[in-house]
């Protein structure tokens, strides 16, 4: 006997769950019109702007550390780095410095948790210059010179690839992290001016702007890193704002990846739930893959592949399984787990070493890797076994 919901249910249900499990990410700015600090939301960023403190200090490059832990921000004025407290605003000196950074105009956290960058306007001679420092010191040193344009923001994401906006040409740039030297990719099609803000989301890897115009009017965008095209996500000019801008995963809703393939219900008359925690970067380190809504006392372990598929009933199981190829199985020592009497167990992963028939691979960014929980059930038929919802989780 096979346990089904019907059509109506399990399209309620699984919009429920795409809805909990996708990651939105957090953005603290600072509006240089207003000098006050704001939050908001990739995914709907002018409704839930929020200003949050007010800010004396020129702050012309925001980021956060790797993990996502700590706002740092430069003074364009004393060359002090501060950090922001990003629920009060409040800003705090470090009580160091950048001297080398004379003009400051972008900043930007590497993936390896240690190195920074910093882009500085050379008055005399207008070009921008790329530094590479530490922000825990203050101690930057000269790369290279970016461009004779004015690079007014720079953003590295999670492959360690280093882009600049510049509002003398309004184009993206990539930009050498060896040389400093920049590469033209392509014109924004927005005439930018003044301080502008850029920064990567860490839940889909996409370049981010905040492109201000002049006059209150401006965009909050997508850059096409192929083309430097920006594509309008929302008209900021009802904010009447001038942003600088960090973005970082939602830290009160830290789940990633998308579910597919529907479970069937077990005996409980609900389906399991696989989800997961952390970050999709690899260079973090940080999964945790979650099961729930399982029958109580029950065995189980994950599953992963880089394929997708559905075999239905394999094994004579109640469920379907969702992932076919190169099936690996989290059942090394302290893997196989038991849901208790919550109906439910997690695993932190090892993002170097994801099992395969042929032995462990590391993940990298651009891969794509599908999981799945399979556990033991019973129904009127006897004991059995069963499998939750596939959890698709692109890494960057």
């Amino acid at each position: 006997m096979k346990f089904q919901l019907n059509t109506v249910a399990r399209l309620g249900l699984f919009a429920a769950l795409a809805s909990t499990a996708s990651a939105q990410s957090q953005v603290v700015g600072l509006d240089l019109l207003a000098d006050e600090y704001f939050t908001s939301t990739t995914t709907s960023f002018v409704n839930d702007y929020n200003p949050i403190g007010q800010e004396s200090r020129r702050i012309f490059g925001l980021d956060w550390t790797a993990d996502g832990s700590t706002l740092y921000g430069i003074d364009r004025d004393s060359l002090e780095v501060v950090t922001i407290d990003p629920v009060t605003g409040a800003s705090t000196a470090t009580g160091v410095t950048a001297p080398s950074i004379t003009t400051h105009t972008g900043l930007t956290a590497a993936p390896d948790g240690v190195t920074w960058y910093a882009s500085s306007r050379d008055l005399v001679t207008g070009n921008t210059d790329l530094y590479r420092g530490d922000i825990l010191t203050g101690v930057f040193t000269f790369v290279g010179v970016i461009d004779s344009t004015a690079i007014i923001d720079i953003a590295m994401n999670a492959q360690g690839e280093l882009y600049g906006h510049s509002i003398g040409t309004d184009s993206l740039y990539s930009i050498d992290t060896t040389t400093g030297q920049g590469t033209l990719i392509g014109p924004t099609g927005f005439d930018a001016n003044f301080a502008q803000g850029m920064d990567f989301d860490p839940a889909t890897g996409d370049l981010i702007a905040t492109i201000y115009i002049g006059s209150g009017a401006g965009v909050f965008c997508r850059i096409d890193l192929m083309t430097g095209a920006a594509t309008p996500l929302e008209d900021t000019t009802p904010l009447f704002a001038e942003m600088e801008i960090a973005i970082r995963l939602d830290q009160s809703s830290s789940g990633i990846g998308s579910p597919y393939c529907m479970a069937n219900v077990n005996s409980t008359g609900v389906p399991g739930v696989l989800s997961a925690d952390g970050s999709t970067m690899v260079a973090m380190n940080d999964v945790t893959l979650n099961a729930s809504m399982l029958p109580a006392n029950a065995f189980g372990f994950f599953i992963v592949s880089s394929a997708q598929g559905f075999i239905q009933n394999p094994g004579g199981s109640f469920g379907n399984l969702c992932v076919i190829g190169g099936i690996g199985r989290y059942v090394g020592p302290g893997q196989i787990q038991t849901s208790g009497p919550s109906g439910s167990f997690s695993l932190m992963i090892d993002l170097t070493s994801i099992p395969q028939p042929t032995g462990s691979v590391p993940a990298a960014a651009g891969d794509t890797w599908n999981f799945q929980t399979w556990y033991r059930d019973s129904s009127p038929m006897g004991p059995g076994s069963n499998f939750t919802n596939g959890l698709e989780v692109v890494f960057n």
